[in-house]
């Protein structure tokens, strides 16, 4: 796990969560803690970091990039789980409420780079792509075995596959024909189904797909929708949420909850004033940078009441 991982839109987070020392900051994805090293900065190594992620080897390599910073141990509070149950994490931790919160929902490059987490369409892995081994849900290659065309197609064409058919009909054709046993075999079905065109240079065929089978395998949107909820209610008067999707499900639960409690809308607590009318963007420079970033859409809201 040794690949470098790059925060995505790190100066539009700081400037719409706007961390301050003696503020309590939740980082519900902290991951390899390239965004949480950002918040200790502005923080001024003075408040407390609750570091949440849902994949215990994500919160180690969290711990030694913190600890090469010489971030203090009282500084952060540490939760392997996941932010579809952050109302019960905060709670054991005694925070009644939270001065800002972000939520950065893509996947971290320490995950791709490790062929066994089955996270990469470019490396031999088995097909897993479980977030934590720890948690009782089936692999990729346990929902694969059982899915049905319609199935399979229906959770592609949600994830916006233009190539939702031939990709199911292709992935059923060689799982039936047992040729489907790593990432790799199963990137090789996926690319096969979709014609060729120049985007082949800039972004692999099989990305899109890949994301959907991630989605499905850790009930992606089911713990976003709980967590933003349960996000929400924790923000303080005043405080700040910021959140990063990568794919248009998610983006589309985050706009449903901020405008659920739109302070414009008058109906009661928690209320919100919406800071992004429109989702925040990469520039060019950045996406030139970091390839990763060109799917990210940043929202933000702040507690009103």
């Amino acid at each position: 796990m040794s690949a470098a991982h790059v925060p995505v839109l790190p100066d539009e987070v700081q400037f719409y969560l706007k961390p301050q020392p003696e503020h309590i900051i939740a980082d519900l994805t902290v991951g390899s803690g390239g965004h949480g090293i950002l918040i200790w900065e502005a923080m001024q190594g003075r408040g407390t970091l609750v570091a949440l992620d849902r994949d215990p080897e994500m919160i180690e390599a969290a711990k030694r990039r913190f600890a090469e910073r010489g971030v203090a141990e009282d500084f952060v509070k540490w939760v392997v789980g996941s932010f579809g149950h952050v109302a019960d994490h905060l709670a054991r931790l005694k925070i009644e409420g939270c001065d800002g919160i972000l939520m950065d929902l893509g996947l971290n490059s320490l995950q791709i780079a490790e062929a066994g987490r089955g996270f990469s369409f470019d490396d031999e892995g088995p097909p897993d792509m479980r977030y934590s081994r720890d948690e009782p849900v089936p692999t990729l290659a346990e929902l694969l075995e059982r899915m049905t065309e319609r199935e399979l197609e229906k959770l592609l064409r949600d994830s916006d596959e233009r190539f939702a058919r031939r990709i199911a009909r292709r992935i059923i054709e060689r799982r039936d024909r047992g040729m489907i046993r790593t990432t790799r075999d199963l990137a090789s079905a996926v690319r096969s189904a979709i014609p060729r065109s120049p985007t082949w240079r800039r972004i692999d065929p099989a990305t899109r797909s890949f994301q959907a089978f991630r989605i499905l395998v850790n009930d992606e949107m089911g713990h976003l929708e709980r967590g933003l909820e349960q996000a929400i209610a924790a923000l303080k008067p005043g405080g700040r949420m910021v959140v990063i999707s990568f794919h248009s499900g998610e983006d589309r639960l985050v706009k449903q909850a901020f405008r659920k409690y739109d302070a414009r809308k008058g109906e009661g607590q928690p209320a919100l004033e919406i800071l992004t009318r429109k989702p925040v963007r990469p520039t060019e420079r950045e996406c030139e940078l970091n390839p990763r970033a060109r799917s990210a859409r940043l929202r933000a809201a702040l507690r009103v009441a």
